[in-house]
């Protein structure tokens, strides 16, 4: 079954720091380079090389330092889903956002004139 995953993917340099906050149910993956992961509160630091994963536990902040060049890559585990999935629950709910649909009638980009745009 295909799923939609959204991934954030960020190139840090040798020795920077990335404050992520507060990041729960997070995949934290090192495509490349090496990664120091600092989570306040625990005792022990992770280091990932490329390859490995790790997944963000508790709503704490997280402190992402690039021992060398890196390609840091997030995930929302919550955020992933099935396209087999609904999207609308009931009928009535369907009907309501069709309606809305039906009523937002603007026009396409190009009917409108240039010199409008600016």
């Amino acid at each position: 079954m295909a799923k939609i995953v959204q991934e954030t993917r960020i190139e840090m340099a040798a020795r920077e720091l990335l404050a992520l906050g507060c990041i729960e149910d997070h995949e934290l993956a090192c495509n490349s380079g090496e990664l120091w992961i600092t989570v306040d509160g625990m005792q022990e630091d992770i280091i990932l090389g490329p390859g490995e994963r790790w997944q963000v536990t508790g709503n704490t902040p997280v402190v992402v330092s690039a021992l060398k060049p890196s390609l840091l890559v997030t995930t929302d585990a919550r955020k992933q889903a099935t396209l087999a999935a609904p999207c609308i629950g009931t009928p009535a709910q369907a009907e309501s956002i069709l309606a809305r649909l039906l009523r937002w009638r603007h026009p396409g980009l190009a009917a409108i004139p240039v010199t409008m745009l600016r």
